[in-house]
This record gives structure tokens, sequence and C-alpha cells, in this order.
């Protein structure tokens, strides 16, 4: 065990339910599922728990932009993102859409070999309209 780092029941239930998460969530979703459920978890515990499973491993955080903060994403065993998990954010409707292809590592292979251009795939992030936005006529 980590020095200073406590296996709290509160740490435990944090664990167990980002595990039954798909996709991306924020440290308020989780604030907000203990809330209902009436189970006393404080927002200052799901932050250091966060930052203590992304140190880990467990989590990866992505910052999309400077107004939506952090969002997060437990990480499978299965996880096919290996650390390379890039995204598309709609400016309709904010809809997060994970690119995980073939074409974004080509992409980052061109750029690190004819441009010495290192790519951060947690902080990179792709705007545009998703279908249902384009199909409203939804303009970014």
């Amino acid at each position: 065990m980590t020095r200073g780092v406590y296996n709290t029941r509160q740490n435990a239930l944090i664990l167990s339910y980002i595990k039954t998460l798909k996709g991306h969530f924020t440290a308020n979703d989780i604030f907000e599922h203990f809330r209902l459920s009436d189970t006393p978890v404080g927002s200052a515990t799901i932050y250091r728990q966060l930052d203590r499973f992304v140190q880990e491993g467990l989590v990866n955080r992505y910052v999309i932009d400077e107004s939506s903060g952090c969002c997060y994403e437990y990480v499978h065993h299965n996880h096919t993102h290996k650390g390379e998990c890039y995204h598309c954010k709609c400016e309709g409707c904010g809809k997060l859409i994970h690119l995980g292809c073939e074409e974004i590592s080509s992409l980052n292979e061109h750029l690190l070999k004819d441009h010495n251009f290192l790519v951060d795939p947690h902080k990179t992030v792709f705007y545009g309209l998703c279908n249902e936005c384009r199909a409203k006529g939804t303009n970014a």
C-alpha cells in the first residue's frame, strides 16, 4: 500500500461504481450518484481517489476544454485504447465521441516522423458537429 493512502469503504465504493460506468464520466457524476443513493461521499474524497486511480493507471483523465473541466474513463483490462484515446466533441450538443482507429495512429506516426511532433492523446480533441446535430441543422 502506498504511504498515506487508505483503503476505506468509501474508496472501495467509488472504484466499484466507476467499474460499472461505460464511457466517460466526471467527478460530479460520481458525487451525484452517491448523493442520490444516500451514501455520503464527499467531493474532496472523490477527487482525491480519482487522482489516485489516474496515478495507478486504473482511470484515464481527459481535459476536453477549459470550460468543461476533466472527464475520466475507467481502464478495463481489455481496454482497446492502450493509452491512446482521442476524442471528437460536438459543438452543438456537447457529446464526446471516442476515436480509436488506425488512421489516427497513422496521423500520429506522420506527425512524429515528418514534423518531429509528438501528440498528447489525453489532450487532443477534434471539434465539430455530430450526425444528430448536423441533421437538425445546428451550426458550430
